[in-house]
């Protein structure tokens, strides 16, 4: 992106990235590029080792060369280390789970560098940036707020439970609406519907896949839009990311979907995905499970926390 002394934009991603340069607010650019709900984001580790972190699990993801990754995710952190060339630094930022966890790292990150003279904006809407017209976003940059202090200690809070081995304090954060963050109550909640349900020991996400597919079979693209786009008040996944999940159910020991074509891009319900749905079938409990939500390692048969669809709450089930 192109640098300019006035102000540094930072985005979630090169979409929004160039509908602010679309706009002609002034400034540079810098989407941050990460998927946060996905992977391990564990504790204790600088901006740069946890970068390091990333790179190589989006790696092993299959989304992008590894070391692809790893040079952008180091241009990124460098160019936000040099904040203090810019008069400003506004922060663009949506309100689904994507975003905010995005935003809280940025925000933490502030939080412990000293600002100097440097203005710190934030403009986070509950909208998408990427649909927004020109005159939208210009519209949204200049009803952009400061960040405060109570903002910054907040995301440093919230960012360190969300990285914490135990999400209690993060589930915590869902009991009471955060004026400071309007939209981060709804973003967590979100995240912790993504832990293991009590009775299928499916994600949301998986949940709502095998639930579109009980209708039938469907191609890639038409079940990424039922089973995420047209379900999620909040849309956050990629089909990068969609397309992983659907591997990783497809690929169990005990599949609950299955592909019906060479290419993969075909798919439906198994007799297992039935019985998940009718909650006859544990997927946690048959296939085990391996995944990061935060600082939060599931693995195996048995995990010590699931979400609760009838209460709306997680559950501790140690």
């Amino acid at each position: 992106m192109p640098a300019s002394p006035e102000r540094l934009h930072v985005t979630n991603g090169d979409a929004a990235a160039e509908r602010i340069l679309e706009a002609g607010v002034g400034g540079s650019v810098l989407p941050w590029r990460d998927v946060l709900h996905e992977g391990p984001v564990p504790p204790g580790l600088s901006l740069d080792d946890l970068t390091v972190v990333r790179a190589e699990f989006i790696g092993n993801a299959g989304w992008d060369d590894p070391e692809t990754v790893l040079s952008r995710l180091r241009w990124r952190d460098a160019m936000l280390s040099g904040f203090r060339a810019y008069a400003e630094v506004v922060l663009w930022f949506e309100h689904d789970v994507y975003d905010q966890l995005q935003l809280l790292q940025v925000l933490d990150w502030f939080s412990a560098v000293d600002t100097g003279p440097v203005r710190l904006s934030l403009i986070n809407p509950g909208e998408f940036l990427g649909m927004q017209s020109p005159q939208r976003l210009r519209d949204l940059f200049a009803a952009r707020r400061a960040v405060t202090p109570e903002v910054l200690a907040l995301a440093a809070a919230v960012w360190g439970e969300f990285r914490a081995p135990d999400p209690t304090a993060l589930a915590d954060r869902t009991r009471t609406p955060q004026a400071a963050l309007p939209h981060l109550a709804g973003a967590i909640r979100r995240l912790l519907e993504e832990y293991p349900g009590t009775q299928d020991g499916l994600s949301q996400t998986e949940r709502q896949i095998l639930e579109t597919l009980a209708d039938g079979p469907l191609v890639f693209g038409k079940l990424f839009r039922a089973a995420h786009l047209e379900r999620e008040e909040a849309e956050f996944l990629g089909d990068l990311v969609f397309e992983w999940q659907l591997a990783r159910l497809a690929d169990a020991t005990v599949p609950p979907i299955r592909y019906r074509d060479p290419e993969r891009k075909d798919l439906e319900l198994t007799l297992a995905g039935q019985d998940a749905l009718a909650g006859r079938f544990d997927h946690v409990e048959v296939n085990g499970v391996d995944r990061w939500i935060g600082g939060v390692h599931l693995e195996g048969r048995s995990v010590p926390w699931r979400w609760s669809r009838d209460e709306q709450t997680l559950e501790s089930v140690r």
